[in-house]
């Protein structure tokens, strides 16, 4: 008979939990606000440099996640998400 050993458990554990949470991790060196929009509800964080933020309650049924790159990106739980803060659709023009 098998017996489980803690470190096991706990990585299922880990596995699972990280497993039902969106995570958006903010790899710039300034903070940054996001949205998280599921539709009737809307929540905006900040994001310190460096650090990630961890929804397991939000976008249970899929959401729109607003920020930096200045679109809104179709997420679901499990999604991982990483910033370095710029600007995915912005358009500059040199004079």
């Amino acid at each position: 008979m098998l017996k489980p050993t803690l470190a096991g458990i706990l990585l299922v554990v880990t596995t699972a939990t990280a497993a039902s949470a969106l995570t958006i991790t903010n790899k710039s060196a300034r903070d940054i606000t996001i949205s998280v929009d599921e539709g009737e509800k809307s929540t905006v964080v900040e994001i310190a440099a460096g650090k990630t933020a961890t929804f397991k309650d939000e976008c249970k049924y899929g959401c729109a996640v607003g920020g930096p790159w200045n679109f809104s990106w179709f997420a679901k739980l499990g999604d991982n998400i990483e910033t370095d803060g710029t600007c995915l659709t912005c358009v500059s023009e040199k004079k």
